[in-house]
């Protein structure tokens, strides 16, 4: 039997490694794309085909060629929320250029599926397309170059459309270790006046959405979204709360929203077909905090 082969970016990431780990479950050859300099877990190394990002353009899409995956999954990203003029080239290297490299160096690969990843922050104020962010801007570009590999190359494109995501050994500095900090030093959390909804999925979830959007990547270049079901903010704080069992010290309205702040996700896209989450958030979330010291 022939394995089928992924190349997964973004694996010095959150949800990338969870992803690496379950395709090598499932028998798959994996390739990883990564920076010289990023951090790729020993077990990753040991297990994978690593392959560098920053290389010579020639010696980039030659590797890619040669690889030859069936799947490409796209998670590789620059993040953040308010952007600064450093950010600028950070974001648009990692979520346009590197992407449209990417697309390009695999679109001559016969029948290879693009999974992208984008992010229910292109869609503010409950519209197709409504910017949140700069970073939001740039992940809507690619979906657009994304477009024209589609319907001009034998790429077959699909994009999943995350919320939030959490899990064990997330390292990013993200809402739920600074509500886990907060109830451990007892100092309060300045946050915004919390009417805002938020919607959290746990990574393996996350994981199974992307493995099953494979077969829908296609000429049309689709676009699903993936996601739990939302809450207001302060009910997701009291939730952590009483997981802990204790209560979070939060300062409610310390701090104004952000600009264009997210106040209801928006899943514009349909659901990812025959996808639904496994894991409840009360769930998942006893499991993580139960499994992570507090602090």
């Amino acid at each position: 039997m022939v394995s089928r082969r992924a190349l997964v970016t973004g694996a010095s990431g959150f949800i990338g490694p969870r992803l690496a780990r379950r395709l090598l479950d499932d028998g798959w050859d994996v390739a990883l794309l990564a920076r010289s300099t990023s951090r790729v877990a020993e077990d990753l190394r040991a297990r994978c085909t690593v392959l560098p990002s920053d290389v010579p353009a020639a010696e980039f899409g030659a590797q890619l060629r040669g690889l030859a995956p069936d799947a490409c999954f796209h998670l590789a990203t620059h993040f953040t929320g308010v952007h600064t003029a450093a950010d600028i080239g950070p974001l648009v290297a990692s979520n346009l250029e590197l992407g449209t490299r990417l697309a390009d160096a695999l679109a001559g690969s016969p029948g290879a599926a693009f999974v992208n990843v984008g992010t229910v922050w292109q869609h503010h104020d409950a519209r197709a397309y409504g910017p949140s962010s700069l970073y939001a801007a740039t992940k809507q570009a690619f979906v657009d170059v994304l477009q024209f590999f589609a319907e001009c190359t034998p790429l077959r494109v699909v994009t999943v459309e995350l919320s939030d995501t959490y899990g064990p050994d997330d390292p990013r500095p993200k809402l739920l270790p600074l509500l886990v900090r907060a109830a451990h030093t007892g100092e309060p959390l300045r946050l915004s006046p919390g009417q805002q909804l938020v919607d959290y999925t746990h990574v393996d979830d996350v994981v199974t959405a992307l493995l099953q959007a494979v077969p829908f990547a296609g000429a049309g270049a689709p676009s699903y979204s993936v996601h739990g079901t939302p809450l207001p903010l302060r009910e997701f704080v009291a939730l952590v709360g009483e997981v802990l069992a204790t209560e979070v010290p939060v300062e409610w309205g310390a701090r104004e929203y952000r600009p264009r702040e997210m106040m209801t996700p928006w899943t514009h896209h349909p659901d990812l077909p025959g996808w639904v989450p496994a894991i409840a958030l009360r769930d998942g979330l006893t499991a993580v905090l139960r499994r992570a010291p507090i602090g």
